[in-house]
């Protein structure tokens, strides 16, 4: 029931209570009061009484007696009577307030079991959860709810947070140590300066600045600030020289590739798509080597521009399906860093797609290997949510 529901039953219920304990003792003093006066009646007033309740006529003598004695008693019984009606009021109220302070604290009492979570995790222990009560109300039960869900979404990104420092820090580790090592070998004369040393240097570089890069672009995406440089752009065209220029790679990885890039019009960035078509088809040059063919697709459907990419590689699992669009994580945790990449590939590549209002997909196919999909919208973005300059 509602809060509201459930105040006006307690109301209710001890207005209910309140009116049954006076009627209550107000029967049991009219008894004790009839009883009394019978009790103190002179002999002659009583007998006029006994005659009265029988139905009979009194003697006058009797009648005058007991009429004599009502005008005497009547001052002591109205005073009595108020002074008992006082004490019934406040004998119902105590009783109504004992009951009431019972039920209200227990309707109340999933607030407070909010309010101690909310403390737990004010002190950081963020995995801190408010049962839900007994006899909860509709919004207890939905505050609660929204705190428990909160503080989840709070644990999750705290976690999340400090596996990315981690993983950010053994990222960056490996490239700086190949660095100063060759650095500080050439300055002491153990290593000559070289052209394969430059190249070798030049290569690690390049690794931490797409690694900054990439984190670059995530922590844009996730502030809403990933800017895009918004033109009518054709998917396919857009998409072409990636291809061409990442073609000999992948041939020199034993994979060939089979375009079938059809008219994809839409509102896009095209260094953007670009940039995440580059991270998907090194994705597929690490995991599907020596898988032989690739195809690659673009087209419209249903108002939507896609880009498909199917490898015959070594295939997905069930988690690898629902995670490997997450930062730092790899298909293979056993893979080293040099085999592996960075982890963050592909969820630039969802940043992208999100960032355009679109989707994307990676999916076990059938036969073996994976297949990659992205769905962009056609129609044009509010400029107004994005910068339209990158």
């Amino acid at each position: 029931m509602r809060l509201s529901t459930q105040l006006a039953g307690i109301i209710a219920a001890s207005t209910l209570t309140c009116a049954a304990i006076i009627i209550f003792e107000t029967e049991l003093f009219e008894a004790y009061e009839s009883w009394r006066l019978l009790h103190d009646m002179p002999p002659a007033a009583k007998q006029a009484a006994e005659a009265l309740i029988a139905g009979r006529e009194p003697a006058m003598t009797d009648l005058q007696a007991l009429i004599k004695f009502q005008l005497l008693a009547n001052d002591g019984t109205i005073s009595r009577s108020n002074l008992a009606l006082l004490m019934f009021v406040l004998t119902a109220v105590i009783g109504v307030f004992i009951a009431g302070t019972i039920l209200l604290g227990r309707l109340g009492s999933g607030l407070d079991s909010l309010a101690e979570a909310a403390r737990m995790v004010t002190k950081g222990e963020l995995s801190a959860r408010a049962p839900l009560p007994r006899f909860a109300s509709i919004e207890e039960t939905q505050l609660i709810d929204d705190f428990n869900v909160m503080a989840s979404a709070l644990e999750r990104v705290d976690r999340e947070l400090k596996d990315s420092t981690a993983a950010i820090a053994h990222e960056l580790r490996t490239p700086l140590t190949v660095l100063s090592g060759r650095l500080h070998g050439i300055q002491d004369g153990v290593f000559e300066p070289e052209a394969d040393q430059i190249e070798s240097l030049i290569k690690q570089v390049d690794s931490l600045a797409r690694i900054v890069d990439d984190l670059r672009t995530l922590s844009l995406a996730n502030s809403a600030q990933l800017a895009l440089d918004l033109a009518s752009i054709d998917l396919a065209e857009v998409l072409r020289p990636t291809l061409a220029a990442m073609a000999p790679d992948l041939n020199a990885a034993g994979i060939a590739v089979d375009a079938d890039l059809r008219p994809a019009p839409l509102i896009g960035d095209a260094a953007r798509l670009r940039q995440a078509l580059g991270a998907v088809l090194t994705n597929v040059q690490r995991y599907a080597a020596g898988s032989e063919i690739m195809k690659i697709e673009t087209g419209t459907s249903a108002g939507w521009a896609f880009v498909r990419v199917l490898d015959r590689g070594i295939g997905l699992t069930d988690e690898a399906s629902a995670r490997a669009f997450e930062r730092f994580w790899r298909g293979e945790q056993s893979r080293g860093r040099a085999n592996g990449g960075s982890g963050l590939g592909l969820s630039v590549v969802r940043a992208i797609a999100e960032a355009h209002r679109g989707e994307v997909t990676l999916t076990s196919r059938a036969g073996g290997g994976a297949t990659f999909e992205m769905l962009l919208p056609q129609k044009p973005l509010r400029v107004d949510t994005f910068s339209t300059k990158g």
